[in-house]
């Protein structure tokens, strides 16, 4: 099956967010992963500073689809797109939208891969995001390996 990958990185409009920001997280990671699971879009979100690094996969049309919504966010600004490819396999198969809070720098400086998100999440590379993404999707499914172990 062949898939899409999109990978943007954009900036938060603070004066556009309406409540207290884990409220905002938690209602805005609700409907996402509600709109994921009609589209079978998967994909990642980190939040860094004051911008966002996001990529989806899934169907090209669906993942077009969710990058256009993504696009007309009022939240968002200076939305960049980083990574527009085919792909094939998914990064985050069993994820509607896995999310990470890397605003406290704890994870960046366990993980030198993360670093660059820190250091400049404005003008992060297509590199560094693969490193990121990549990072997290490892992370995953060794936690799931690990599950799988302990069911024996």
């Amino acid at each position: 099956m062949d898939f899409y990958r999109a990978c943007y990185r954009s900036k938060i409009r603070w004066d556009k967010i309406s409540m207290p920001l884990p409220d905002e997280i938690d209602r805005t990671l609700l409907r996402i992963r509600r709109i994921n699971r009609k589209a079978g879009v998967t994909g990642a979100l980190l939040l860094v500073d004051h911008h966002i690094v996001q990529v989806l996969e899934g169907q090209p049309g669906q993942v077009l689809d969710t990058v256009y919504c993504v696009m007309n966010d009022p939240r968002l600004e200076n939305i960049e797109g980083i990574i527009h490819e085919p792909a094939e396999s998914r990064m985050f198969p069993n994820s509607l939208m896995f999310f990470r809070d890397l605003t406290d720098g704890v994870a960046a400086s366990r993980h030198e891969v993360l670093r660059p998100l820190l250091d400049h999440p404005g003008e992060v590379t297509r590199e560094e995001a693969y490193g990121a993404f990549n990072h997290f999707a490892t992370e995953l499914q060794e936690g799931r390996l690990t599950n799988d172990m302990l069911m024996i």
